[in-house]
C-alpha cells in the first residue's frame, strides 16, 4: 500500500509552479483580459471612415493595424497560459483521489474540489473563446481594424492625419457639388417635359374647339 502511494506521489507534478490563487481572483484576471480585448473592439467601432488613399497614409496605418492585432494575440496567449495552469492543478487534484478506505467526507471534499476546478476551467474557456472571436474580427483588412488604426494614427502622426482629413473634405465637397448639379439638371428636364406636355394639351384643346 505504501509503495503504491509513493509511486503515485512521485508521478504528481508539484504545485510550486502553479500560483496559489483563488478561483475568484483567476476569473477576475480572465475577465480583465477579455475586457481588454473588448475595449480594443469597441475602439474599432468608434471611427467610421478610414480607407486609405495615399501610400504614405496606408503604410502608417498598416503599422497601427499590426500593433493592435498583436496586442489581442498577446491577450489570447496569456489566457491560454492561465488555462494550462488550471488544467495542471485539476490533474494534480485528480491524482490525489482518496482510497477505498478513506472517510466519506474526504471523498466528498475531493469530488467538490474536482467540480469547482472543472467549473473554473469552463469559465476560462468561455473567456478565451470570446477573445478569439474578437481577434477573428480584427483581420488585417477588416474595416474595424482600419478604423482603430486611423484613430491611433491621428495621435501618432497628426499632420499626416490632418492632410488626410483635408483631402476627404475636398472629396466630399466635390461629391456634394456633383449631386447638386445632377439634381438641378433633373429639375430642369422635368420642367421642360411638363412645359412640352402643357403646350401639347393646349394645342389639342384649341384644335377641338376649331373643329366644333
Amino acid at each position: 500500500m505504501n509503495a503504491v502511494n509513493d509511486k503515485t506521489h512521485k508521478s504528481v507534478k508539484p504545485l510550486s509552479d502553479v500560483p496559489a490563487k483563488s478561483a475568484g481572483t483567476i476569473v477576475s484576471e480572465a475577465d480583465a483580459l477579455q475586457q481588454q480585448a473588448e475595449d480594443a473592439h469597441g475602439e474599432q467601432q468608434a471611427l467610421l471612415e478610414a480607407s486609405p488613399l495615399e501610400s504614405q497614409y496606408a503604410a502608417a496605418m498598416e503599422a497601427q493595424v499590426d500593433a493592435k492585432h498583436d496586442q489581442v494575440e498577446r491577450i489570447e496567449v496569456r489566457l491560454e497560459g492561465v488555462i494550462e495552469q488550471q488544467e495542471a492543478k485539476l490533474h494534480q487534484i485528480e491524482a490525489k483521489q482518496p482510497g477505498i478506505l478513506s472517510m466519506p467526507s474526504t471523498r466528498a471534499n475531493w469530488q467538490c474540489q474536482i467540480q469547482q476546478q472543472q467549473a473554473l476551467l469552463q469559465r476560462l474557456h468561455g473567456r478565451l473563446e470570446g477573445v478569439r472571436e474578437i481577434k477573428d474580427g480584427m483581420g488585417l483588412h477588416g474595416p474595424r481594424v482600419e478604423e482603430l488604426a486611423a484613430r491611433k494614427l491621428r495621435h501618432a502622426e497628426p499632420e499626416l492625419a490632418e492632410g488626410w482629413d483635408e483631402m476627404r473634405a475636398a472629396q466630399r465637397a466635390h461629391e456634394a457639388l456633383m449631386r447638386k448639379k445632377d439634381q438641378e439638371k433633373r429639375i430642369k428636364v422635368e420642367r421642360e417635359q411638363s412645359a412640352t406636355v402643357g403646350r401639347g394639351q393646349t394645342q389639342s384643346l384649341n384644335l377641338n374647339r376649331s373643329v366644333s
